[in-house]
């Protein structure tokens, strides 16, 4: 993680995108199953597991932690720092944990702005994260 020290001229780029091939994360899960328990919350296991095609989930998921990661510009700096929530009718919410957690409160972002979206075929899953900070409206203003 940067030192304190550098952080004064850090800018969190506020946005972060992955995309994960479907097949690849199927190739892993079956080839290291315990992959799962690095990767991955119990939480998301168990949500992950509930499906039939169970590895597009954990695809759309690690996509999201990827992206998380991406918009708070600390890269992927622990395994499993971010978790992805999904409460039945509402779109997905993120929390953040450690080391992440960590960066995110030294560059000034609370977890509840961190705003994801998570789309999956059969080939592959693509997140977006977005950091929107408390009165900002979308436009680039303050309401």
């Amino acid at each position: 993680m940067r030192g304190m020290e550098n952080m004064k001229d850090f800018v969190v780029p506020g946005i972060g995108v992955d995309v994960v091939d479907v097949d690849r994360m199927k190739f892993a899960l079956e080839r290291t199953p315990k992959i799962r328990q690095r990767l991955f919350t119990e939480r998301e296991i168990s949500y992950c597991e509930k499906f039939r095609f169970a590895e597009r989930h954990y695809a759309g998921r690690w996509a999201a932690k990827e992206a998380v990661t991406k918009a708070l510009g600390c890269g992927l700096i622990q395994w499993n720092g971010v978790e992805v929530l999904r409460r039945r009718r509402q779109a997905p919410t993120v929390r953040i944990f450690g080391k992440i957690e960590r960066f995110a409160d030294m560059v000034g972002v609370r977890e509840e702005e961190l705003h994801i979206s998570i789309t999956h075929s059969e080939l592959s899953a693509v997140a977006v994260c977005v950091v929107r900070r408390a009165g900002e409206d979308g436009s680039g203003g303050t309401p």
